[in-house]
């Protein structure tokens, strides 16, 4: 009798806790701009555009993100450079005011970013941490516009950090 009392103890405690957390899946699009930090002595663009898709799921209070940057091509003194990349971030929520549209982000994350360019130095990889802050709104219920910074710790032989702005949208299912 005690062992069944037991089992259904943890079976209850299980299923509270799995209807406990609801997370909610979504889909963005943002539009990147970055300050380029190098060690090159190769004609690099010191500033970078770039689109990201992104998908995540979040709670209320955290998140988890994942993102591939497609890096535009820059021009800079007749050579061609483009940066790209992907990663996750974990992400930290806090509502502003009563109405709850606005929200403070925080995140903290890994990634990996390519630089390819036609100017002798070829392709170069390296993995980064990240830290950023922002603000979303939130324009209903399933649409928000979220603008962000990162700072990114590139470990390579030609970036040494990139300071991305970020502008987007994600639509929440």
């Amino acid at each position: 009798m005690k062992k069944v009392l037991l089992l259904a103890g943890l079976a209850g405690m299980v299923a509270a806790n799995a209807e406990a957390i609801d997370v909610t899946p979504y889909v963005g699009l943002d539009a990147n701009y970055a300050l380029v930090d190098t060690d090159s002595s190769h004609s690099i663009s010191s500033k970078d555009w770039s689109l990201s898709g992104v998908i995540g799921g979040r709670t209320d209070r955290f998140g988890l993100e994942a993102f591939y940057n497609a890096g535009l091509k820059e021009h800079k003194s007749s050579h061609d450079s483009r940066i790209s990349g992907y990663g996750i971030d974990a992400l930290v929520f806090q509502q502003l005011g009563c109405s709850g549209r606005w929200e403070l982000v925080g995140s903290a994350g890994l990634a990996n970013y390519k630089l390819k360019g036609d100017n002798g130095l070829g392709t170069d990889r390296g993995y980064a941490e990240r830290l950023g802050a922002g603000v979303q709104y939130a324009m209903s219920e399933n649409a928000t516009v979220r603008v962000m910074y990162h700072h990114a710790w590139v470990h390579s032989s030609q970036l040494d950090a990139l300071d991305e702005f970020t502008v987007g949208i994600r639509y929440a299912f």
